[in-house]
């Protein structure tokens, strides 16, 4: 039964939205509260409580900057591999991945899970090592190595806002999935999301996210593949009939390859507005993990708590060969409810794809295993936002403010809810904009990642000047190219309504290969010395 504040709320008009999964996860709610037995709240419950159980656990160890940042660079080549896991499959992988499936019918998305592989095995060799090497507690300190403590402040104050975009819209999100589970409204589900995912972050510090993130990559992986189990054994005749309906429609296709020329443009302009081809997953997708594993503190933390280099390199290369079957799960579940539903149509409505995972849980789940997932959406969901909150607040105070290192942790703490309110807002501004009819991009997933351009170029072409260029750059053509680099990224990314096009002309894998190779022109305009050897020999 719907609370009665809650029904006059959602009736009023107060709730409406003109992007379709709203209405449908609040039509959900009902049914929610129907189906949740004993059993679905006990796990649910026992997930909370054991996740914020182990963070006060570990907290116990957290007490200077060096323990608090960076776990006394002791944590476990598997702990950290499993921790990036369950980073990179965020909640926008969990509900994004399937409706992709469901909308392309094709498993396009996972080309570029091999242009990220390619990208972490160059970073394992090149940019982490090295940090090792200079004993970074970020990785802005390679900046400062090179060109100074005001370009170091510059990039970071870049990350700071490029990661609030890039999380803001994985917390509008995780959000819908809170309000699938409590039916409570977006505002509050996005407020209670990032305060819980950075009150564990504020405990104990990184070693906290890590021991977290370890536990939920586990869980809602769990989660994934009982929603596929379900699902097949929803299809009538099973896995073999799975298999013929496969076949039969290409819904399992790989490989895209460009189109090629249209009526009103030729091969070269056709090629930059696909996004689901081979080049441009392949090309995108390196460029934009060798921003994302490289030049990003929230990724980069966790191998900076490895013992050496080469351990770091190591859970950095397994999680780029372990992400492509765990994306295959994803894509595999979102085709296994399409199928489905198509030999089975469900009496319940099937949606336009946008809220295909949650319309599919909520009503086919049996009990214990729609609680776990929830518990899976949930841990999904937090273990990107507690390692963001932590990475935002140690960037802040460590390169920005440059607190001294007896106050770093303290800091870091003091600032970490203030982060979590800031996030916040960022996903709400996300769902204004859906509200008021205008997105970037075509699905969830799409969203997320195209987020992360807008900054992310500009960082990437600094990094590879500071890292692959040592004799070039200056702090004057350091700041220039990552102010040009950030401009461009933002016409890139509201280039529909600049243009007033319907779709993009280039389409969003582009977008970090074009500002980043921009941003390290100029970066490499200017004449400067090789500050890193000079750093590394003192």
């Amino acid at each position: 039964m719907i609370p009665t504040y809650l029904y006059i709320y959602l009736i009023s008009g107060n709730f409406q939205s003109n992007y379709s999964l709203y209405p449908a996860i609040c039509c959900l709610y009902r049914r929610a509260m129907d189906l949740l037995e004993p059993l679905d709240w006990v796990v649910i419950c026992s997930y909370l409580t054991l996740v914020v159980g182990v963070g006060i656990a570990v907290s116990i160890r957290s007490g200077g900057s060096e323990e608090f940042l960076l776990a006394g660079r002791s944590i476990s080549t598997p702990a950290v591999f499993l921790s990036l896991i369950a980073t990179e499959l965020s909640a926008a992988t969990f509900i994004g991945v399937p409706q992709n499936a469901y909308i392309s019918a094709s498993w396009a998305y996972l080309q570029f899970g091999f242009g990220a592989l390619l990208a972490k095995i160059l970073l394992s060799r090149t940019l982490v090592p090295l940090y090792h090497h200079l004993g970074v507690k970020t990785v802005y300190g390679l900046i400062h190595h090179r060109f100074g403590s005001l370009p170091r402040r510059c990039v970071a104050l870049a990350f700071i806002v490029g990661r609030i975009l890039a999380s803001g819209v994985r917390l509008y999100i995780a959000s819908i999935a809170v309000v699938t589970v409590t039916g409570l409204p977006i505002e509050l589900a996005v407020l209670v999301c990032a305060l819980f995912a950075g009150a564990y972050s504020l405990i104990g510090g990184i070693r906290s996210v890590i021991a977290t993130d370890s536990i939920q990559g586990f869980i809602f992986i769990v989660a994934a593949i009982s929603v596929l189990w379900v699902a097949i054994d929803r299809i009538p005749g099973g896995v073999h009939a799975l298999f013929d309906w496969i076949e039969t429609t290409d819904s399992a296709k790989i490989l895209f390859w460009p189109e090629g020329s249209s009526v009103d443009r030729g091969f070269f302009w056709s090629l930059l507005a696909e996004s689901r081809s081979l080049p441009a997953a392949l090309i995108g997708g390196f460029f934009l993990t060798l921003a994302t594993h490289g030049t990003d503190h929230d990724m980069v933390q966790r191998l900076l708590t490895c013992r050496d280099g080469n351990s770091a390199g190591r859970a950095l290369v397994v999680s780029g060969v372990v992400n492509l079957p765990l994306t295959a799960l994803f894509l595999a579940v979102g085709t296994a409810i399409t199928c489905c539903w198509a030999l089975a149509p469900p009496s319940y409505g099937t949606g336009n794809g946008d809220e295909i995972l949650p319309i599919f849980v909520m009503h086919e789940m049996p009990p214990g295993l729609l609680g776990l997932v929830l518990a899976g959406i949930l841990a999904a969901a937090m273990s990107s936002l507690d390692s963001a909150v932590c990475a935002i607040a140690a960037t802040w105070n460590v390169d920005v403010m440059e607190s001294p290192p007896t106050r770093q942790a303290k800091a870091v703490r003091r600032t970490t809810l203030v982060i979590a309110v800031v996030l916040a807002l960022s996903a709400l501004s996300f769902s204004w904009l859906q509200e008021y009819g205008w997105a970037p991009a075509d699905n969830l997933v799409e969203l997320a990642l195209s987020s992360m351009t807008i900054i992310y170029g500009a960082l990437l072409g600094v990094f590879l000047c500071a890292g692959f260029v040592p004799r070039r750059g200056s702090p004057r053509s350091v700041m220039g190219g990552l102010l040009t680099g950030i401009i461009f990224g933002a016409l890139l990314f509201f280039q529909k309504p600049l243009l007033g096009v319907e779709n993009p002309v280039i389409a969003w894998p582009w977008w970090i290969v074009i500002t980043s190779s921009m941003t390290l022109a100029i970066c490499a305009a200017g004449v400067g010395t090789n500050g890193t050897e000079k750093q590394v020999k003192r």
